[in-house]
């Protein structure tokens, strides 16, 4: 048997997105006790690429605003985002997919696509307000 997972991201994911759950649950099938948050944020990668390809622009924005939430909001979210959401894009969704994300999203894709580990991004880890390279520091 395997160890207990932690699935915290799975279940931000599905409180946020239910139109998502068809996609879970046939994971949840195929993997039973094996399905761990890697597995099912890749196949949110295809949920969301096959979004860019469909125009369904509402449905990208909540989609990529739980990958916020996750991103920002776990211990393993950064790296779970960029190396198993970000990086499962395919590259002609990456460009329509960036205006979508999230201050810490965005940050972790600039990173990802310039060869760089988020693993050790401050701004990622939440432990200061650092405004990420790119971006628009907030107005006072």
């Amino acid at each position: 048997m395997r160890p207990p997972i932690d699935d915290s991201a799975i279940a931000i994911l599905r409180s946020k997105l239910p139109e998502f759950e068809d996609h879970y649950l046939d994971l949840l099938d195929i993997y039973d006790e094996d399905l761990t948050p890697e597995i099912v944020l890749m196949e949110l990668a295809d949920f969301v690429a096959n979004l860019v390809i469909t125009g369904g622009e509402e449905m990208l924005e909540r989609c990529c605003a739980a990958v916020e939430d996750l991103a920002a909001g776990t211990a393993d979210g950064p790296e779970l985002v960029s190396y198993c959401f970000l990086n499962e894009l395919p590259l002609g969704s990456r460009q329509a997919v960036g205006s979508y994300l999230g201050r810490v999203s965005s940050h972790l894709a600039e990173l990802m696509y310039r060869g760089e580990s988020p693993a050790n991004s401050i701004v990622a880890r939440g432990d200061n307000d650092e405004t990420p390279p790119g971006a628009a520091a907030p107005a006072s």
